[in-house]
This record gives structure tokens, sequence and C-alpha cells, in this order.
């Protein structure tokens, strides 16, 4: 079961997704998930998560740019936030490169003692409110650079095919420059998140095209180059990938 709602207006575009969950089975469940392009806060009211193998209960993460394998006993109930990374460098209060390929226990995050406790005692609509109460003074009046704002929402745009040689010159910065940038306030250099990107554009848009014309479509040399990046980012060749996500969401 998973339940959404929308988060409070200052929150809009900050909060990309906003739902609790609910879930019993009779094995434990692993799936292969993300890398996505959100900074994920999980809150967890009971059991625990495998991620990568290392035990986690509440955490919080940073962007990554291969999947990871999850695992929860057979019994998960919680909720998910996932924050655009401009907004979760606010959240974070530190540099987000301090996250980048790391999961890391909430309160090594967020000073908010007995928070998941109150979530837990709440129904569903309470608990959405206490998100919206802690979210909105700590990331609504979030003002990132605007630089670094134009410059990722032009990747995102284009789905990481703008060429970071043309951002960096049109923003009038050395690559080293908004390297370190990037680092700070999403997390990953801008090369790495313009890949992570165009993985993310064809994973949506597998199965509609042949791969290669998929691969042209996203921004890849050729076919061989999409599947490289699938198998560095996932593990397994393009067609794989699909098969497996088919049966995932069976």
């Amino acid at each position: 079961m998973v339940i959404r709602r929308a988060p409070a207006a200052p929150l809009a575009g900050r909060v990309t997704t906003y739902y609790g969950f609910e879930e019993e089975t009779p094995e434990p469940v692993r799936l292969r998930e993300g890398p996505g392009t959100d900074v994920v806060v999980i809150l967890t009211f009971e059991e625990h998560w495998l991620i990568d193998g290392e035990r986690h209960t509440s955490f919080v993460g940073g962007l990554h740019d291969q999947q990871v394998t999850t695992e929860h006993p057979g019994r998960s109930l919680g909720m998910q936030v996932s924050l655009d990374p401009l907004a979760a460098r606010a959240f974070v209060g530190a540099p987000l490169h301090e996250l980048a390929h790391r999961t890391v226990p909430l309160e090594d995050v967020l000073d908010s003692p007995f928070l998941v406790e109150r979530l837990a005692e709440g129904d569903w609509d309470t608990r959405f409110a206490i998100l919206d109460d802690l979210l909105v003074p700590r990331i609504a009046g979030a003002q990132p650079s605007r630089e670094v704002a134009w410059a990722w929402q032009r990747l995102r745009a284009t789905h990481g095919r703008v060429p970071i040689g043309e951002l960096a010159a049109e923003l009038r910065w050395s690559r080293k420059r908004i390297v370190a940038r990037f680092r700070d306030e999403i997390g990953l250099p801008p090369k790495s998140v313009a890949r992570l990107l165009r993985f993310e554009r064809a994973r949506e848009l597998a199965g509609t095209m042949p791969w290669g014309e998929l691969a042209f479509e996203c921004g890849f040399s050729d076919q061989p180059h999409l599947i490289a990046e699938f198998r560095r980012i996932t593990g397994r060749t393009p067609e794989t990938f699909l098969q497996d996500t088919v049966a995932q969401a069976a």
C-alpha cells in the first residue's frame, strides 16, 4: 500500500515525492533500485532495511551513479521524502558531496529527537502534517545559487545532453569552478549528473523504440555505448534490465 500526498505549497518543487508505504510479505523482499536524481529520506517505523548489505532504519541517501540493492525482512512501514538536490542542500546543512554514493543514518543529518516515534503514533494525515511542519522552515526558503540552479535545470531540461563545456562557457566559469559548485550543491560533478540524467531518460523510454534509436534519442554515441552505460549503472544489459523491471513491477 502506498499513500501519496502533495506537500505543503511552500515545498512545491523542493519535495518531489511524498508518500507513506506499508507492505507485508511472507518472505523478505529484495529489489534493485535507483539511481534517481533526488536525495531520498526514508523514515522507518518498524523493522529495518538492508542497503547493499548494510543495516539501516531511518536514513538519508545521497545521489548515486549506480543502482543499489534494498531488502526488507517481509514487513515495511514508513514514509519517503524525495528532495530536489537544491533543496536537499538546505535540509542536510552541509556540502552534498558528503552524502554522494552514501546512505547515512537520519540522526547524522537531522537533529529532531523522537520524530520517527511521533510519526509512527499518528494517522496518515497527521504524519504528513508533521513532516510539513518540519520541512517548511528548513527548506522552503532555501536559496541555492542562481548559477547552479540554472545549470541544474538546463541539464534536466535537456536530459543531460548539453555539453558541460557549454554550461561553463555560458556561466563564464572555469571547469574547475563548475565542478566544485556542483559537488557542493548537487552532490556529484556535472559530468556525472549528465550521465545520470541520460540513463534516467533511457530507462524512461526503454521498450518504446529499438535500442539503436533509443541510444541516439538519449544522447549516447551508439548502441554499444548505451549497453556499456547500462552495465555500469545496473550490472545488466538494457534488455535484461527491462525484463527484470517488468518482473519486479509484477
